[in-house]
């Protein structure tokens, strides 16, 4: 991958979107592309070895955190042009979460000194950057109020509720009906550890909506036929 190729990658990550053509070739200057596995493990929850901001060039992740009982909760899926990491690079404590590859996937890693160096020269990103992280915590902060007040019902529902506005793409069916399809979907266990349930309670309620006609699950996909159901359920819990 040259430089023309990481730039363009660059240009469409939300957090240098606003960036000149100088601007992001400084920036793509600082990055080191890496290949990931297929369920290898990018970075570990409290680890403080390595300060770095990861740019996903292709393929998906999981970000996850692990419980004192050792059970995992996925906080989200990120794919092509999402990044991770810029908590640990900015204030220097140890990993908030740990990420690990759901795809193989290709990595445009640059570390913590050039980057911060850049975004004291580039007062742009640095306002980026603040307005995502913002995003996440407000993010963050609905997820954690939803695993203690909603029922599980409800908390499967908001989780394909996050799915659809963070990767549905709506279509048209070939009778015409609006539909948003997310495309490559968790399976039930990955679903199970976003709502903080079992994987089995989640085969229950994903059932269940599908005999409402709410959703259909059609081989690695889920398509959302009915989203005010879906808001219904999640916001009487």
């Amino acid at each position: 991958m040259d430089n023309n190729d990481i730039c363009g990658l660059l240009k469409g990550v939300d957090l240098f979107s606003e960036l000149t053509e100088e601007q992001l070739g400084l920036l793509a200057n600082l990055v080191v592309v890496q290949d990931f596995n297929r369920d290898e493990t990018v970075v570990l929850e409290g680890d403080c070895s390595m300060k770095a901001l990861y740019l996903i060039a292709s393929g998906t992740v999981q970000v996850y955190m692990t419980g004192v009982d050792g059970r995992e909760t996925i906080l989200s899926f990120l794919e092509r042009g999402d990044f991770f990491g810029e908590m640990s690079l900015i204030d220097g404590e140890p990993r908030s979460a740990s990420v690990r590859t759901v795809t193989d996937a290709q990595l445009m890693i640059i570390h913590s000194e050039p980057f911060l160096t850049l975004i004291r020269q580039t007062p742009e990103i640095a306002m980026s950057l603040l307005s995502e992280m913002c995003k996440r915590l407000r993010k963050a902060n609905k997820q954690i109020g939803s695993l203690s007040t909603m029922s599980v019902s409800g908390r499967v529902a908001g989780t394909l509720l996050n799915l659809m506005e963070e990767r549905g793409m709506r279509i048209h069916t070939d009778n015409g009906q609006m539909v948003t399809v997310i495309h490559n979907r968790p399976t039930q266990q990955q679903l199970a550890d976003m709502s903080g349930t079992t994987r089995e309670t989640v085969s229950r309620i994903c059932s269940m909506l599908v005999k409402a006609n709410a959703i259909a699950m059609t081989g690695k996909d889920i398509v959302i036929f009915d989203e005010n159901a879906l808001q219904e359920k999640a916001t009487k819990g």
